[in-house]
């Protein structure tokens, strides 16, 4: 549902203004809602995609922002060495099947 709501800003930014009081006196110009990809399993995509050269690093659904940095470590050391790390094993698109 991509619906802005008022009760969703107002938790959005009340817990903002605690961790930066400064942005209470900043002008709302826009909201905008977003899907955020997932998978059926709601664990993330990593590594070999289905075509030659994609590198897949995404389906992390609300957990993006914390699964970032370990993201980031297991994709840039696939990149680096062409083998997928062993903690991202078990979040291939082979466990779904074909």
């Amino acid at each position: 549902d991509p619906t802005v709501t008022a009760g969703g800003v107002h938790d959005l930014l009340h817990d903002a203004i605690d961790v930066v009081p400064g942005i209470s006196e900043l002008e709302l110009v826009e909201t905008l809602a977003r899907w955020r990809p997932g998978t059926p399993d709601n664990a993330p995509l990593l590594g070999p995609g289905p075509v030659p050269g994609l590198v897949l690093a995404t389906g992390h659904h609300r957990n993006g922002v914390l699964l970032t940095p370990v993201t980031a470590e297991l994709t840039a050391e696939f990149l680096a060495t062409g083998t997928l790390p062993e903690l991202a094993a078990p979040f291939t698109a082979d466990r779904f099947g074909r």
